[in-house]
Parts: structure tokens; sequence; C-alpha cells
């Protein structure tokens, strides 16, 4: 009854708060995150986090933070104010901790300030305080010796009463003692109930195995996927997409190589090649259409529980492969997400009439869209320009307008600009190509946390020569000074 009455109350101050068209408090702020968690919030927490409330600046980081990867500067700082040399949030360093795990090159920058932060607050003193030195511990396993790690983590399990998630804790830990089958057996757990263990295990098996060994991983966990948390099922999707979008890359630039090895056969040892080609062909096409099923039913599978990114991933992947999906089965989940969001409904619906297979092209509504979100400050509207740009929507392919709106993306810190840039340089249209710069604006873009250039990366080093790769780090090192990265 009590719980009723505090949601009842809840309901009647957002009603209120409405009404008087006065900013919500933070309790409000949550209520409403509770009901709907992509509700547009930042703008009410940004008022409380300038007034100096710690916990409004704390939440105020993790909704940017959720959001473009762009915004990770603002929100580091944010969580550096709340966490207030160890006075406010210590959560704050948590979320830090995430923070950097997803970004390598702030994580390199701010080591030295994690590592002065951890002796800001006793990290057995409450769950809180044990909860950021273990989530720090993650992120900087080195800072803490083995004794100590042991004993947060049994602290950890003795006090946790619910929601409990030692298994990541307990993997890293292994992995770091160099006890890898436990290690292995712990991030096989840690996946069911921290959907950060993902990537961690795919990261553990190495280059060598990742690509290989996790999808058959994934394929044991297929029939169990109602029982993983559906951000989980999410990140497992669009991995799976990003290792078979690396490997048909690969599968193509070896049957180039076998074409122009076959290249000067004549009579019947030209016949066995071509017949050669056309079976291997055949099987790759059998084995892209298996796997490209085995993507699409994890994106379905969170989509079924209602989970908005699995929607914007499944018609990105529709715009990406529109010979296997009609426009109407994407502007059906372009409506979907509409409802909860609907900026990012209308930018999908701009890549979807950018869509020369279909019959919804229409590049000038897409430009029109994208200059409604640019009027709505839609951080990603104008990579879509650029994107309409390259492609040639308005016209010829205008790689140099293209460029330069991807240039101007990554000074302001978009990962996913540099990934545009490498792509341009390795695939575009109408632009010389060039290895070395592709590899190098992948290396930062990597750096930054954009985990689409792991793939391109494993292509470029499959094609380029000593000379190349040399040059791509000198490339690399300039783009680092010019960006200040």
């Amino acid at each position: 009854m009590k719980g009723k009455s505090t949601v009842l109350l809840a309901a009647m101050l957002l009603g209120c708060a409405g009404s008087a068209g006065a900013a919500q408090s933070l309790e409000q702020i949550r209520y409403a995150l509770y009901k709907d968690p992509n509700a547009d919030v930042v703008a009410d927490l940004r008022a409380l986090a300038e007034r100096g409330d710690l916990a409004s600046r704390l939440l105020l980081g993790d909704r940017l933070a959720a959001g473009d990867a762009a915004n990770g500067e603002e929100a580091l700082a944010l969580y550096k104010e709340a966490f207030a040399d160890g006075r406010g949030e210590v959560l704050a360093l948590s979320s830090m901790s995430r923070l950097l795990e997803r970004n390598p090159r702030m994580r390199k920058a701010n080591a030295d300030y994690v590592r002065e932060a951890l002796g800001r607050f006793p990290h057995t003193r409450d769950p809180r305080t044990l909860d950021a030195a273990l989530e720090v511990f993650l992120v900087f396993p080195e800072y803490f010796q083995e004794v100590r790690v042991a004993e947060l983590i049994g602290l950890y399990e003795s006090s946790c009463l619910e929601f409990c998630r030692p298994q990541l804790y307990k993997a890293v830990f292994a992995e770091r003692q160099g006890r890898r089958e436990e290690a292995e057996r712990w991030y096989r757990e840690a996946v069911f109930v921290d959907t950060r263990a993902v990537v961690r295990y795919y990261d553990f098996l190495g280059s060598e195995r990742q690509d290989t060994a996790f999808p058959a991983f994934a394929r044991t966990l297929f029939d169990q996927k109602d029982r993983l948390p559906v951000e989980a099922v999410h990140r497992i999707g669009t991995l799976l997409d990003s290792i078979y979008s690396t490997q048909s890359g690969l599968i193509a630039i070896e049957n180039r190589a076998l074409r122009e090895a076959d290249a000067g056969l004549e009579g019947e040892a030209k016949a066995q090649a071509d017949a050669a080609e056309t079976a291997r062909e055949e099987a790759q096409a059998r084995q892209l259409a298996e796997t490209n099923a085995e993507v699409r039913a994890w994106l379905d599978n969170a989509i079924e529980r209602n989970w908005v990114p699995a929607m914007v991933s499944k018609v990105n992947n529709m715009t990406s492969s529109p010979q296997d999906f009609t426009s109407d089965e994407a502007l059906a989940l372009v409506e979907r997400v509409a409802q909860t969001d609907p900026l990012r409904a209308k930018a999908l619906m701009a890549s979807v009439l950018m869509v020369t297979n279909w019959l919804t092209l229409d590049p000038e509504k897409a430009h029109a869209l994208i200059q409604e979100l640019i009027a709505a400050n839609y951080q990603e509207a104008q990579l879509l320009l650029g994107d309409l740009y390259s492609r040639g929507g308005l016209d010829e392919p205008d790689l140099d307008k293209a460029l330069a709106i991807f240039h101007e993306q990554a000074l302001k810190g978009s990962p996913s600009a540099y990934y545009r840039i490498a792509s341009l340089y390795n695939f575009g249209r109408a632009i010389c190509h060039d290895k070395a710069k592709a590899h190098a604006y992948a290396e930062a873009a990597r750096g930054l946390g954009e985990f689409r250039a792991n793939g391109l990366l494993k292509r470029l080093e499959k094609e380029m020569s000593s000379e190349e790769l040399q040059r791509a780090l000198v490339a690399r090192d300039e783009i680092y000074k010019e960006y200040r990265l």
C-alpha cells in the first residue's frame, strides 16, 4: 500500500510540474526515466546540475554517455564534478570507469586521475564505495594488489542482497592471474548478468580465435536467449554482424587474389578454375545467408522484447542489405521507434530514403529531414548529411563536402566521423583510394571506442604492404596532432 501511495504521489507531482511548466526535481526525473528510459530529461538535469546538485551531474553524465560518443568529454567532466575529489557522489567513479572502458584514448589520458581518485575514499566503507572500487578494477586492474582484489570480491559477494553480479569481476581477476580456463568459464557465466561481458569475452579470446570462437559460443547460447538480458541479446547480435561483415570482406579479398592468379589460364585449366570459382561463390553465398539469419534472429529477439536500440540496429541492417528486405519492413520498424524516440526515427527515415534499391528513394526528402534534425540539434544529423553527399544523393558524389563535414565532426570528438573518413578513403566513390589514410583514421576511430574500426583494420592489413603500413603510422601520428587526440 505504501509503495502504491508513493507512486501516486510521484505521478501527482509530475502532473503539477507539467501544468506549471516548471523544471522537474531529481526525484521526478528519476520517476520519468523509470516509466520511459528514453524520456528526454537532459534539459531539466542541466538546470539542476547548474545549481550545483552533484547527484544531478552524475545522472546527466550517465544520460550523455549513453547517447552519442561525442559527448564523452562532457560526461567525463560531469563525473569529475560529481565525484568532487571523494566528497561527493562516489558512484560517479563507477560511471567514469564504464565510460573510460569504452574509450581507450580517454582511458589513457585519465589514468593518473583515476589512480589518485582511488585514494580519496575508503573502498570497504559501504556497498557504494565497494562498487566504485571494483568498477575501477575492471578498467585499471594494474592499480590493485591481488590480495586486495580477492578481499573486495569476497566482501561484495557477502554483502550483496539482490542483482548481484560478481562473475565479471571474477573473470577479470582470473585472467589477470593467468588462470585462463577459469577466466573463460566466468566470462561465459557473466554474459547472463552483465552486458559488458559480451565484448570482454570477445577480446579475451584474442585476435586469432575471436572471429570463429565467439560465433560458436553464441550458437550455444541461442536456445537460452530469453534468459539473457535484452541488452546482451542486442550486443551479441551487433557483434556477430560486425564479425560476419569482416569475414565477408576478407573472403572478397581472397577471391580477388584467386581470380588474379587464374587470369592467365587457358583451355581446360581455365574451365576448371571457373568451375571452382562458381562452386566457391555458391558456398560462400549459402554461408552468408546463414550468418545473416543468425544476426537477425538475435536482433529480432531483442525487438520482440521492445528494445529500441535493437530496432535501430535492424533498420541499419536493412538499409545496408536492402536486397534482403522491403522498404515496408523498414518503415514498420521506424514507426515503432518513433513512439519513444521521434528524432531517432526521423534519422532512420532519412537513411531509408537514401536506399537506391527501394522505390522509397527520395534524396530531396532525406535532405529536408536532415535539415530538420540539424535545426533540432540532433547530434548525428551532420553525419547523415555527410552520408548523403558521399552517396551522391543530391547530385554526383561530393566527397569533398562529405569529408569536410566528417572532419568537422571528428574535431568535435565523434568516433563515427573518423570511421566514416576511413571508409571513404578505402571504399568511397569518386575519390582516390588511400589505404594508408584509411588505416590511420580507422586507428583513430578504434582508439576512441568505435568497435566497427576493428573489422576495417583487419581487412586493410590483409591487403596492405609493409610500406603502406609504415605510411599509415606516420599518417596516424599526424591525425593525432591535428585533432589533438
